[in-house]
């Protein structure tokens, strides 16, 4: 069995537990989507009157219910050789996988962009659990030790969509433009990290190979490792002011930890 069917069989399984166990509990009360009781006014529809209460009190009052309508969700999943350092791309794969199941059970609408030096393919919304797998079998297959990414058209193909919750995927080591993409949709930003690529000391005196084989990489000395550090801390700060100023929740999840959680925080 390959590697992507072990994880989407095993996020899939976590995923839906999760919710049946929300399911249960709602089932003890009916009241759990109220959202406000007042008095009857000219206009409103007669079918929300509460007959209960409008007999203890004597006079008309209706409740107001909050209706949980389809949201359009977008991932978009950011890709290059980059990812291939350590575990990032199996992290990447348990991350979409949990969104993919949750957004697919809740019944919403899931498109899925994948991004590398170009726009890879284009997934549209179907209504079964198997388009998760087939996302991740695609990814799989992409060359990615030849690509190097181009965060240039994104927008292009995001501002083509009504407005819908946008998930960005990636390791984010390199400068993007967010600005165009949140004014448009509902931003969300998740990085992906090895928490060593963010402090290499320990690589300092080591000799580095490019994914594809094409790059050569000097020894790497203490004034390279501080430069390189300086640098990510500045694309960091520039994602994080964007984010602030555009109010988007950034989450970074890195390889050792439980995506789950950080996910349910993120979109709680």
């Amino acid at each position: 069995m390959d590697k992507t069917r072990l994880i989407t069989i095993k996020i899939r399984q976590k995923v839906l537990s999760f919710y049946e166990g929300l399911h249960k509990a709602l089932k003890f009360g009916e009241e759990d989507d109220l959202k406000n009781i007042r008095e009857y006014t000219y206009g409103d529809n007669v079918k929300r009157i509460n007959w209960i209460i409008t007999a203890k009190e004597k006079k008309p009052f209706v409740i107001e219910r909050e209706e949980r309508k389809n949201q359009n969700i977008m991932v978009v999943l950011l890709l290059d050789q980059e990812m291939l350092y350590g575990s990032k791309l199996q992290k990447l794969y348990e991350i979409y996988s949990i969104l993919g199941f949750s957004a697919l059970y809740q019944k919403d609408r899931l498109n899925t962009y994948i991004f590398t030096d170009r726009m890879e393919k284009f997934f549209k919304h179907r209504n079964t659990f198997s388009l998760v797998e087939d996302v991740l079998r695609f990814v799989d297959n992409i060359p990615l030790k030849d690509k190097r990414l181009k965060t240039d058209q994104i927008d292009k193909y995001l501002l083509r969509h009504k407005r819908s919750i946008v998930v960005l995927i990636g390791d984010f080591v390199y400068p993007i433009n967010i600005s165009q993409i949140s004014s448009r949709h509902k931003l969300f930003i998740i990085k992906v990290r090895e928490k060593d690529e963010e402090d290499p000391k320990k690589y300092t005196g080591y000799q580095l190979k490019s994914f594809d084989l094409k790059r050569k990489i000097p020894f790497l000395i203490k004034p390279m490792v501080r430069n390189y550090i300086k640098n990510l801390k500045s694309i960091d700060e520039n994602l994080r002011q964007q984010a602030v100023l555009k109010r988007v929740p950034v989450k970074t999840i890195y390889t050792h930890e439980d995506p789950f959680i950080k996910l349910r925080m993120m979109f709680s």
